[in-house]
């Protein structure tokens, strides 16, 4: 199984990905955009897990939050990586109580790291909304957000659980299932 933890976003988030991924598909840019329903906040790409190695997983994420407490984080901004030179992905930035979200992330490092997982480089939260495949009209479509009045508008939300997703990939896209929530308690 593919698998990976995350952060899930309301809808709130997720409209407004929605509406900034229409305004700035008007000038059609060739990118493959991530669908409505799998906008999500990374925290740790596991990859390849073996089923048989779930309720271990499973446990460690349960003592990840007990140790880390809710928190709030903010989504707005847009911006690329690896910068604006050369942009191969489009994300919508998160700003808000980031020490807290990078202490999640290193406390499931910490616990998943005692069942053989390295941990990350560097927790940098962003939602994805595409990945650009050429630069066909991305000129015009880096203009259209610089001329963008709602680019820095932040939607806030409280991170009060975490989930463990597995991910199919398809030629269609990827499909997400969620494997298990777990609650911040920390």
């Amino acid at each position: 199984m593919r698998l990976f933890v995350a952060i899930a976003v309301p809808d709130s988030v997720k409209q407004h990905a929605r509406m900034l991924r229409n305004y700035l598909g008007r000038s059609r840019p060739d990118i493959k955009w991530v669908e409505y329903d799998n906008y999500h906040l990374t925290v740790k790409f596991l990859g390849e897990v073996n089923s048989a190695d779930l309720p271990r997983l499973k446990k460690q994420l349960v003592l990840t939050g007990e140790a880390v407490p809710p928190f709030y984080l903010s989504a707005g901004g847009l911006g690329y990586f690896p910068n604006s030179r050369r942009p191969r992905v489009i994300w919508l930035g998160i700003k808000g109580e980031l020490d807290k979200a990078a202490f999640l992330g290193e406390r499931v490092d910490a616990y998943l790291g005692e069942l053989g997982f390295e941990p990350e480089r560097d927790h940098r939260f962003h939602l994805t909304l595409g990945r650009i495949r050429t630069e066909d009209n991305l000129k015009e479509m880096q203009k259209s957000i610089e001329q963008l009045e709602t680019r820095d508008k932040l939607i806030g939300f409280k991170v009060d659980r975490f989930q463990l997703m597995m991910s199919e990939l398809s030629r269609s896209g990827p499909k997400y299932f969620e494997l298990g929530s777990f609650d911040l308690k920390g």
